[in-house]
């Protein structure tokens, strides 16, 4: 995707070129400043009669033959005063299936003549709407035309190298929440732990950072027994992946932890059958932060960054952990495991605890499709954000607002956490059915943070099949994370 920021002076088209503009749903919206005058004229007749609405998130495409370019895009904003980023976002979502259609490859979109609209959240709109997933399939006979070029033509009385540079960090984070898409929706025979770190292997080497693979003998020297239990029943052995980005000047460290179940049928409490086929969409935490790492070590801010991934497959076998089974994980804390479907923490109890440990970073964020009772909590809307520091929720809760990525803060009080109190160990992996599920979860991480500044999120209901974001295919994976976890970092190292 090429992207420019230039005054509208400069503006040139082709024949392929559509012009977008953006406009309120008022008496009489405006349509740009490059828009030929034959063309405002028919668009505001259009407006008049009612054929053209400019409420939130619709969009009217008008055919345009006769002019230097080949068409005008109205995107609706909606009421001024209900007007978000989200919105345009949502709106550019839609443009992508017209711009598709009437086979645009170039888009100009003129934001010159309109105050302080969210231009990169009309560039995340176009690039995360355009995700397709083919890599399975026969190439097909006529294949869609997709935007190739942005350009963006902005007032010339604003910060265009400050607009610029938005510009490009959000190109950056949305290419990047499409790789880790892409990680998400390879299927699980192709996607296995081993190739996941391989993965992770060859982004490093891309951005030039740091990675290393720890096996199951390192890992058993180590004592994760928590990782290593759950990969108990797969052929595939477990990886833990650590990444590192170290600038050579840097006052804070941050760390990100993703769940990686790279498929996950419950083990011996095995799943239901029809449904099963998802889990491959288990990894998907561990993809955001991949996805997440990239970009921050392409933007190269000064802040130092640790990614830990760990990885296995949770199935059923001669050698699968049991119910009633007891681990001692990295920390020494001994687990008595009473559902083996309850995994995804088992992994990110030791990934946590040694990163804690080995990098001791001023912050810790782990992500994880963790529990179903998320979705019953927060349905599809927001994913679910649990904390022990009142600052990062408020940092985080910033970085939600700005990318869309929505989380919502749930509690962690002790009287949830003495619901894991183990019979014969020390903690249980779940607790009691249909308690707090979500909650409950949280409160097992957080006897493996010791004393870091600690988030965690669980995005079991946004990282897959969300419906209604003109944006996000519910056929694929989302990627969510990726822009929230970037986001976060590169303010925070401002």
């Amino acid at each position: 995707m090429r992207l420019h920021v230039i005054e509208p002076q400069h503006a040139a088209f082709e024949v392929d070129t559509c012009v977008v503009v953006a406009a309120y749903d008022e008496a009489e919206p405006g349509f740009g400043s490059v828009v030929s005058e034959r063309d405002r004229a028919a668009l505001a007749k259009l407006h008049k009669r009612g054929a053209l609405s400019c409420k939130a998130e619709e969009t009217h495409y008008l055919s345009t033959p006769d002019s230097a370019y080949g068409g005008v895009l109205v995107l609706g904003l909606g009421s001024p005063d209900e007007f978000d980023a989200e919105v345009m976002r949502r709106a550019a979502g839609n443009a992508g299936d017209v711009l598709k259609r009437e086979r645009h490859g170039h888009v100009v979109f003129d934001a010159s003549s309109q105050d302080a609209l969210p231009v990169e959240a009309f560039v995340e709109g176009v690039i995360l709407g355009q995700y397709d997933f083919r890599t399975y399939k026969k190439p097909e006979d006529d294949p869609a035309v997709t935007v190739q070029e942005i350009v963006v033509l902005a007032s010339p009385d604003g910060d265009l190298e400050a607009l610029r540079a938005g510009c490009a960090r959000t190109v950056l984070a949305c290419q990047n929440a499409n790789w880790a898409r892409d990680l998400a929706n390879t299927p699980p025979n192709d996607m296995t732990p081993r190739a996941l770190a391989a993965a992770a292997q060859e982004m490093a080497s891309q951005v030039g950072c740091s990675c290393t693979i720890l096996d199951e003998k390192r890992m058993a020297e180590l004592g994760m027994n928590a990782i290593l239990g759950v990969a108990r029943g797969s052929a595939e052995p477990p990886r833990l992946i650590l990444l590192e980005y170290k600038p050579d000047q840097y006052e804070r460290s941050v760390a990100l932890v993703g769940k990686g179940v790279t498929f996950d049928t419950g083990g011996i409490s095995l799943k239901s059958a029809p449904d099963m086929h998802e889990m491959k969409y288990d990894m998907c935490g561990a993809a955001a932060v991949l996805g997440a790492f990239k970009t921050i070590a392409q933007a190269k801010p000064h802040v130092r960054v640790v990614c830990a991934v760990p990885a296995a497959e949770n199935r059923p076998g001669p050698t699968s952990y049991l119910p009633g089974d007891i681990l001692t994980a990295y920390n020494g804390k001994t687990i008595e495991v009473h559902n083996t479907d309850a995994e995804g923490r088992l992994l990110l109890c030791d990934a946590l605890a040694y990163v804690e440990k080995e990098y001791a970073p001023d912050a810790i964020i782990d992500i994880a499709t963790l529990t179903g009772a998320t979705i019953v909590a927060l349905g599809y809307v927001a994913a679910g954000l649990f904390s022990n520091n009142d600052r990062l929720v408020d940092d985080l809760g910033l970085a939600s607002r700005a990318t869309g990525e929505r989380v919502w803060r749930m509690p962690l009080w002790a009287d949830y956490a003495k619901l894991l109190k183990g019979t014969h160990a020390d903690l249980c992996n779940i607790g009691p059915r249909g308690v707090a599920g979500s909650i409950t979860a949280a409160c097992f991480l957080k006897e493996f943070v010791d004393h870091t500044p600690w988030a965690h999120i669980d995005i079991a209901a946004t990282a897959w099949d969300v419906k209604n974001i003109s944006y996000l295919d519910p056929k694929h994976a989302t990627g969510f994370g990726v822009r929230l976890l970037s986001q976060w970092v590169l303010e925070d190292a401002k």
